[in-house]
């Protein structure tokens, strides 16, 4: 879901449209374990658990019972998942309570959730709407069987900031510094970036005008000598041929950065008629799992940036798995929505999709790696060892 815009014109506001399982964040590194009478500390934890400063939204932090409770300090439980949902549509419709539930009732973990707790982030005070959000998502949870534990309101996460209970108005408190987070330390440690905020990550993946246009010049010729190479494998009686020399091409374009050498628009052109074939599209999916990991994500970074059309549409899916098996969340979110807008019903990009929103771990998907490696055993190409 996107950041809402900020005063600017547009259509009156209409129907919510369906809502999105907001965005969410599978911890890369152990998943931290809280106090549950520290909501100052849980807190400031907050921005490091869903991977950048939250604005104007809801945050829901799902707490389940560590795996070994009798080992476990009193009054702990395990972070199991985070999801940011945004306050309003991009029309200002306000954020339905019943979808918020459902989602958040939809999050898939091992053990007995111990508590769920909301978070209302919004600068503009509205301390009102912010409770009535709370009192209607807490009435749609008990229904789904599950107990809003607590909810906080906040205006930001700077240190110092004037945090309230929305559960009981006497409690209130102050923000430590989020920097100083075990999570974010956690996070520092495991390599995982910290950002800002959302836009941060939007341009990340934002479309690059000049070098798309350098791309799309490139195409036509390299898609019809594609093809040419294609029609004479098949005359030849090797199809197979050409499927493996395409994805040695791909694959020494991912080794090629890691010297500093980044490809050229017709190279972006032969990578991206490449990933056509589905033989070695699969392929690229096991490279996240693998020494090249960081590499490849780079190079499908760049793609998602140079293509459009079905072509962004692959690009994006690869950039979003990679980032998924890592346990980038929002970096995931936003690759795969961008996949689905460039090609709506993208069989891949909705798999994954739902997989993240319903919290699915990185873990459980990485039959995909398993499938790459045995395309690229069918084609005798040499992955390397599985990380």
């Amino acid at each position: 879901m996107s950041t809402p815009a900020h005063s600017l014109p547009g259509p009156p506001p209409g129907p919510m449209p369906p809502l999105s399982c907001g965005e969410g964040d599978d911890p890369p590194f152990d998943a931290p374990t809280v106090y549950l009478g520290e909501p100052g500390a849980l807190l400031a934890s907050v921005p490091a658990m869903v991977g950048f400063t939250p604005e104007r939204s809801l945050v829901i932090v799902v707490l389940r019972v560590p795996g070994d409770r009798q080992q476990a300090p009193p009054g702990t439980a395990r972070v199991d998942a985070v999801v940011r949902f945004d306050l309003e549509s991009e029309r200002g419709v306000a954020l339905p309570a019943d979808a918020v539930a459902e989602c958040v009732a939809d999050i898939q973990g091992p053990g007995r959730v111990e508590q769920i707790i909301a978070v209302v982030v919004d600068e503009r005070g509205q301390h009102e709407r912010g409770s009535a959000l709370v009192t209607g998502l807490a009435e749609h949870l008990g229904a789904a069987g599950l107990t809003l534990g607590a909810a906080y309101s906040l205006s930001g996460f700077t240190a110092g900031a004037r945090w309230r209970d929305l559960l009981d108005p006497a409690a209130a408190g102050t923000l430590p510094d989020p920097a100083d987070s075990p999570v974010a330390f956690g996070h520092v440690l495991s390599g995982q970036p910290l950002r800002g905020s959302r836009t941060e990550l939007t341009d990340l993946v934002a479309a690059a005008p000049d070098l798309t246009a350098a791309v799309e010049r490139e195409l036509p010729a390299v898609a019809a000598a594609t093809r040419a190479d294609y029609a004479d494998a098949v005359r030849r009686g090797v199809p197979l041929e050409y499927s493996r020399q395409t994805a040695e091409f791909v694959l020494r374009q991912i080794s090629a950065p890691e010297s500093g050498a980044e490809p050229q628009p017709r190279e972006l052109a032969r990578i991206a008629v490449g990933l056509r074939d589905r033989a070695v599209r699969d392929i690229m999916f096991a490279l996240a799992a693998g020494p090249h990991a960081t590499a490849a994500e780079r190079l499908w970074l760049l793609l998602t940036r140079a293509l459009t059309g079905a072509d962004r549409a692959e690009a994006a899916v690869l950039l979003g798995y990679s980032a998924y098996l890592r346990g980038d969340g929002p970096l995931a979110g936003i690759a795969f929505d961008l996949a689905l807008d460039a090609l709506p019903g993208h069989p891949m990009a909705v798999l994954l999709e739902n997989s993240l929103r319903s919290g699915m771990r990185p873990a459980q998907l990485r039959r995909l790696v398993l499938c790459g490696y045995e395309s690229a055993t069918d084609l005798g190409l040499d992955l390397g060892p599985r990380r």
